[in-house]
This record gives C-alpha cells, sequence and structure tokens, in this order.
C-alpha cells in the first residue's frame, strides 16, 4: 500500500478517539479509502465497542472535539454524558474537526467484535493506528448481508410428530410392510 495522506482533521478526529482509549473500528468512506489508496472522504465513520466504558470514553472524545448531533444545535442537543449513545444510534456528529457517524451495529454485521476479528490496525500518521474493518467486511456491510456462521446447518427434516390418531405411525408400518 502507497503512503496515503488524509485530511488534518479527519486525521486529529481519530486521534481524540484513540485519546480516550475508545474502542471502535473504522468503516465506511475512511476505511474505503484506506484500501483504495485515496479517494474523496467528508468523514469518519466507526464501530465502537457497546460496553458502558467504552460508550463513556466515546462520549468524553465527542465533548472533547465539540460534537453536537447533526441537525441540533447547542442549546437544543443532549448532553452527551447524561444520554446513552447506544440509543441515539445509528447518529451523525458534527463537530469542530470532521463529522462522526456513529453505530453500533451496522448494516450486514454484529456489530463492534464481528468486525474487530478481521480488522487490521493501520498506522496513519503518528498516534494515528485505529482498526480498519477488512474490505471483505467493507463489502459485506456494503451488501447488507449477515456474515455465514460456520456453525449454522440447516435443520434436518424430521417425520412430523404423530399426534393422538396415530394414523402416520400405521401408514409407516404399510408403507414397511410393502416393502
Amino acid at each position: 500500500m502507497s503512503e496515503l495522506e488524509l485530511d488534518p482533521t479527519l486525521l486529529a478526529t481519530l486521534q481524540a478517539l484513540e485519546a480516550q482509549d475508545v474502542e471502535f473500528v473504522l468503516v465506511g468512506e475512511v476505511a474505503e479509502a484506506i484500501y483504495a489508496d485515496g479517494g474523496f472522504v467528508s468523514g469518519v465513520a466507526i464501530v465502537p465497542g457497546a460496553y458502558s466504558r467504552n460508550v463513556d470514553r466515546l462520549c468524553n472524545a465527542l465533548v472533547e472535539i465539540g460534537a453536537e448531533l447533526d441537525g441540533t444545535g447547542p442549546a437544543r442537543g443532549p448532553d452527551l454524558h447524561q444520554v446513552d449513545l447506544r440509543a441515539l444510534a445509528p447518529c451523525t456528529f458534527q463537530t469542530t474537526l470532521a463529522d462522526i457517524d456513529v453505530d453500533f451495529e451496522p448494516h450486514g454485521t454484529r456489530g463492534y467484535r464481528d468486525l474487530f476479528d478481521d480488522a487490521a490496525r493501520i498506522a496513519l500518521a503518528p498516534g494515528v493506528n485505529p482498526l480498519v474493518a477488512s474490505p471483505a467486511d467493507l463489502e459485506r456491510m456494503g451488501r447488507g448481508s449477515e456474515p455465514e456462521a460456520p456453525y449454522a446447518q440447516p435443520p434436518a427434516v424430521l417425520p412430523p410428530e404423530p399426534d393422538d390418531s396415530s394414523a402416520w405411525v400405521a401408514e409407516q408400518i404399510r408403507a414397511s410392510r410393502a416393502l
């Protein structure tokens, strides 16, 4: 991969998240641009871990960079320390740096833990080393399809449960005698 140059505001946004130890996987336009070695990027999209301490750290990072819920002004927007972001998501925050899309479970995924498995930590700048969703996961998100479950098997075809009439049992006995 060649050296990718990202807008300083995007890097500062990611650095603010990492400075608060927010656990997230980078998705969306930035992730796609990283794998495509460039492209137009207007904001940051993340899938954060949904556990409480991480949500608190995300709130702290958002407050630090002056985040306001998209479409609300500071007087009308929720106090990020008083609201559960998991209830608001998916949502977009406008910040003093770059807009941040937050989605705890994007369509086609089971959230952070699902994406974490195949994500790669990529150095974008000194002190900015986010986990970036894999190209396969980005494609899956684009399609909106669920990840394949390697343990899932189609249900076995079973005969119907006999009921009180026992007609099915009698039919099976007749069929076995005909052989």
